[in-house]
């Protein structure tokens, strides 16, 4: 009997909430843990009916002790699909701060007879302290993962800022190398140009010789000599030889000539002294580029130039713009499919220069045109191009004080223009370049 007492007080204690219901949801037995909660005593009310005491919760609870009666198979309720079955408050151990208590409920058949359910046992677990933990440290997972992404971002803007750096010294680079390059070009070129018109020259006095010889053999009106002249003429191909070799000579020569415009162009173009500050002309920098970049404009468009005359020269980093130029001429070149058109247009007043390049090229959509001047970003297909050539040309443009903007319409083709300030040398800082 004292056993009996006691376990009964110890049921009533524990820090789990129990109840005991039949098939019509009346309780048969719950313990201090739902009469504390819900401030009533046990001896001033008989025990009601499950869901009509917790009417808000009736529908969840009914199907959850419902399904214990027709499968005769313990169900669970866990906090973290459903937290707050119940609204009861949960006092914090050490802080003695209250909050909604977090619960884990477990249904199971409690009296059986035949696979008969009688009544079901709830077990109400308050998890709240657990809970507490996990959302914690969910929450400081979600914050080291917020962290993680913005260090990542931070990472990924160094990586293009020294991607930029490295692409800044490889132009730098192959500056000097072609520098270089077309340097030791200009000697054999220039020993070889040099060859071929003193060959020229031979050609010319080797034939006038040919031809008195000829005119001996007429004047000496020798049969046999003529015979044996003629066939001679004949086997070697003299006829066809006289007017080929000179053609031959001049094409070559004008050959050499335009490895030697190239030449110079591309010293124009990467001179390593042009990486300074001084006064240029903008339509020598655009010739020479053009020049650079002629054989992947060629087979895409026409050039179109509209040049104002008399232009004033410009204190700026020539070789920095041509890169400019380079980039700008390359894309409108690559953004055309099949054939088009490049329109340079230049002009001044009396504060900046003004340079236009216009393609009729596929145009660039409306979401893209706030992206294209960010490092890595490209429309183009992979490997066709880096992302980084307008980036660059935005840099460049930011150390000449320089705005740069674009129009584009898809189908249609894209204008960026270029407006360089003429400002005096002093007036002449990095500062922060216009996008439009």
């Amino acid at each position: 009997m004292q056993n009996t007492s006691l376990l009964s007080k110890l049921v009533s204690r524990l820090p789990l909430g129990i109840c005991i219901v039949d098939q019509s949801y009346k309780i048969l037995f719950w313990n201090d843990f739902f009469t504390d909660r819900l401030g009533i005593l046990q001896q001033d009310m008989s025990l009601p009916n499950l869901l009509e005491l917790f009417p808000h919760e009736a529908r969840f609870l009914k199907k959850k002790i419902n399904s214990v009666f027709v499968l005769n198979n313990a169900s669970f309720s866990y906090w973290e699909h459903r937290p707050h079955v119940f609204q009861f408050r949960s006092s914090r151990p050490i802080t003695g701060e209250e909050t909604l208590m977090f619960q884990n409920i477990e249904f199971f058949p409690l009296d059986v007879e035949a696979q008969q359910v009688n009544t079901v046992c709830m077990v109400v677990q308050d998890v709240t302290e657990l809970a507490s933990y996990y959302q914690a440290q969910k929450k400081l997972s979600g914050q080291l993962e917020q962290e993680h992404a913005e260090l990542m971002k931070l990472n990924s803007k160094l990586e293009a800022a020294q991607n930029q750096l490295l692409q800044s010294e490889k132009m730098a680079a192959i500056g000097q190398l072609a520098a270089g390059v077309a340097h030791e070009i200009n000697n054999p070129v220039g020993f070889v140009s040099s060859n071929l018109q003193s060959l020229q020259d031979y050609n010319t006095k080797l034939f006038k010789l040919v031809q008195f010889y000829q005119k001996l053999f007429a004047k000496i009106n020798h049969p046999t000599y003529q015979t044996l002249e003629q066939d001679m003429l004949k086997r070697q191909q003299f006829a066809f030889i006289s007017t080929d070799l000179p053609e031959l000579l001049h094409e070559s020569i004008e050959g050499l000539e335009r490895v030697a415009a190239i030449v110079k162009n591309l010293k124009a173009f990467s001179h390593v002294d042009s990486s300074e500050w001084q006064y240029a002309n903008i339509i020598d920098g655009l010739e020479n580029t053009l020049k650079i970049a002629a054989n992947q404009i060629k087979y895409k468009a026409e050039i179109h130039r509209n040049y104002q005359p008399n232009l004033p020269e410009l204190y700026c980093q020539p070789m920095q713009l041509n890169q400019v130029f380079l980039n700008l001429l390359v894309n409108a070149a690559q953004a055309i499919e099949d054939k088009g058109d490049i329109y340079i247009d230049v002009a001044a007043t009396e504060s900046a220069i003004t340079i236009a390049i216009k393609d009729t090229g596929v145009g660039i959509e409306k979401k893209h045109l706030q992206k294209i001047f960010e490092p890595f970003f490209t429309t183009k297909p992979v490997g066709t191009g880096t992302g980084l050539g307008l980036s660059l040309s935005y840099s460049i443009l930011q150390k000449h004080k320089a705005s740069l903007s674009v129009k584009s319409e898809p189908g249609k083709g894209s204008c960026f223009t270029i407006t360089l300030p003429i400002l005096a040398t002093e007036q002449l800082s990095e500062s922060p370049v216009s996008k439009n």
